[in-house]
């Protein structure tokens, strides 16, 4: 039979190197197959098969005629080359099952032997590839790196299945125990593929990342498996903790991520299963937060009921409601964001802050209609509480969805309006008689002595706000500041007096410049940051002096421009104090301060909004 040239060229080195064709000369005495063997020298071994096959099977295409003798005194055979094939591989395949437990160096190298022997017999399936099935080996293609890598997978799922229940662990779920076990499980394995197994393999094979795609399927298997049954809140909150929190945290270990692509997993759970699991941690949650909100409402009423005040600490009223309902709600959230991965998903539970406060506002509600003893101090308290709600919403925007933010911070603003009225109401009503002489005649002759007995008086009143909070006292001043100012421009506004000459208004502007500095004085000291108030008085003031009407319309333009809610029939009201401003030049001004007006409207910026002023002096 003629040599087939492709084996020719394919074993040509054979036929060169074989001692039975060449003459004999003294060789070293190499290692046999079953020492290498035993030695784990399995790359060795390996070639030591690949070569008796390439000579086996270069002398069954020549075996006939010529070379017939040759193959009968050829000690091989198909047989026992299958055999020692079979207990090559097996050597290889123990080796392979000890990856994960490997202890010392010298197994490292083991491993690694294996490793290379295997890709080695894969090199000998690619050049086997160019033959015929019939002229191939009966055992090729052996496609020994599939078999590694099934080998692997269920390496992978016998150590996930054998893992133990951690008996250190103390936890109330059968299931919350399997899921942390296994967890644990895949970790301490990856980083063993970190430290021990990975040098055993070339860098392009990437086993790093077959392990962790191994332990993912393996991981997901089960969590699906757990997922598809019923599950009771406790063990549907650790399910999906591990899902989104604790596998993503393995994965981006500092050790683990530089080696893996958490990126090109599949999810752990499908959205199919996630969903369901959500909603039931996020009814479970949202119903634990709305019950003990309610709870804490309901003790602070039954204490207000009782006729209790709240507890004064560092001479300020003190109410722990705030601080605890913050704590529950941002708990909750922040939680809720770490269980489902996902901050926006976690928004659903603000809501609950939301239904907390309309009916904390109820309760405020109650407190004011009641007029109890304690009302005044328990009203405090529950100021400082909507400070620090206030402060908490402002925070943290990104824990709360924008409807929500607006719904809170409106329910918050119409409960500290509320209650800054109830407080400040009872001040006007004590000093509603010196209000009333408030731009009369008296005043006139004595504007700096009737001052003083209404600051003096004020002084007495706002000594009780001093047991609010810092921030809460100098808001609530800050109205009060604003009120009487108001209050002092509506007195006067009212015309019980006519200043006919410029002499009785210029001393009319200077009773009123005097007034703003003893006003600005006494209410600063209290407490009131309103500091732009200071200029009202004076900048009236300068109306009154001035005598010419264009000269009036100009500062008039000017005072429109920082006070957008100063009116035409403020205006009217103040100009009508010049009793030798005549009415064709009162309609004159105002017709020219209304179109001005207009044109200011449209370039107003919004800004200047917080300075609205005369929209609370009521004429």
């Amino acid at each position: 039979m003629a040599t087939n040239p492709k084996m020719k060229e394919k074993f040509g080195k054979f036929f060169k190197r074989n001692p039975k064709m060449q003459k004999s000369r003294p060789t070293p005495e190499v290692p046999t197959f079953k020492q290498n063997l035993q030695a784990c020298r399995f790359v060795e071994a390996g070639q030591q098969l690949i070569t008796r096959e390439d000579r086996l099977f270069v002398l069954k295409q020549e075996g006939i005629g010529t070379k017939k003798k040759l193959l009968e005194e050829e000690e091989d055979s198909e047989a026992k080359l299958a055999k020692d094939y079979e207990d090559w591989l097996e050597s290889v395949r123990r080796m392979l099952e000890n990856s994960l437990s490997l202890k010392c160096t010298d197994e490292q190298e083991a491993l690694r032997e294996a490793v290379q022997a295997i890709l080695q017999d894969e090199e000998q399936d690619k050049r086997w590839e160019v033959f015929d099935k019939k002229e191939q080996p009966p055992w090729r293609p052996r496609h020994c790196k599939k078999y590694h890598d099934a080998l692997l997978e269920r390496l992978v799922q016998s150590r996930m299945e054998e893992t133990q229940l951690d008996s250190s662990v103390n936890l109330h779920s059968s299931v919350q125990n399997y899921i942390i076990s296994k967890g644990k499980q895949l970790k301490e394995d990856l980083l063993k593929v970190m430290t021990w197994v990975s040098s055993c393999y070339p860098e392009q094979e990437n086993v790093c990342q077959f392990y962790a795609m191994l332990y993912h399927q393996t991981f997901s298997a089960k969590l699906r498996g757990i997922a598809q049954y019923g599950l009771c809140d406790d063990d549907c909150f650790l399910l999906l903790h591990w899902v989104n929190y604790h596998y993503p945290s393995i994965l981006n270990d500092v050790k683990i991520k530089e080696v893996i692509d958490h990126t090109k997993l599949d999810l752990l759970l499908p959205e199919e299963m996630i969903r369901p699991l959500e909603r039931q941690f996020l009814t479970s949650k949202e119903n634990e937060v709305s019950t003990w909100l309610h709870r804490a409402l309901t003790r602070e009423e039954t204490s207000w009921k009782e006729g209790a005040f709240p507890e004064i600490r560092n001479q300020m009223y003190t109410c722990p409601l705030a601080i605890d309902v913050i704590e529950c709600i941002h708990g909750s959230v922040t939680s809720a964001q770490e269980v489902l991965g996902d901050g926006t998903k976690a928004w659903s539970i603000t809501c609950e802050m939301s239904n907390f406060l309309k009916e904390y506002k109820s309760f405020n509600d109650k407190v004011i209609k009641a007029k109890q003893k304690n009302t005044e101090a328990v009203l405090m308290a529950n100021l400082s509480c909507i400070t620090h709600f206030r402060e908490y919403i402002l925070k943290n925007a990104d824990l709360v969805p924008e409807s929500i933010k607006t719904d809170c911070l409106s329910l918050l603003t119409t409960m500290r309006e509320g209650s800054h009225h109830y407080l400040t109401a009872y001040v006007h009503k004590d000093l509603k008689e010196l209000y009333r002489r408030l731009g009369s005649n008296n005043w006139l002759k004595d504007s700096e002595g009737i001052c003083e007995e209404l600051l003096a008086k004020f002084g007495r009143h706002i000594q009780k706000f001093h047991n609010l909070d810092r921030k809460s006292c100098q808001e609530l001043l800050g109205r009060l500041h604003k009120e009487f100012l108001a209050e002092y421009v509506r007195r006067m506004m009212k015309q019980k007096i006519r200043l006919a000459d410029k002499e009785k208004q210029q001393k009319a502007a200077a009773r009123l410049c005097k007034d703003s500095e003893s006003i600005h004085a006494c209410m600063t000291a209290a407490g009131s940051s309103m500091d732009w108030l200071k200029d009202i008085l004076p900048q009236l003031a300068g109306l009154l002096k001035l005598q010419d009407p264009d000269s009036i319309k100009l500062e008039l333009v000017n005072l429109l421009r920082e006070y957008p809610d100063f009116s035409e029939h403020h205006i009217s009201a103040w100009l009508r104090l010049k009793a030798n401003l005549s009415a064709s030049d009162l309609k004159r001004i105002l017709k020219s301060i209304a179109c001005s007006q207009d044109k200011l409207n449209e370039e107003q910026d919004l800004l200047q909004l917080s300075k609205s002023f005369f929209s609370t002096v009521r004429i």
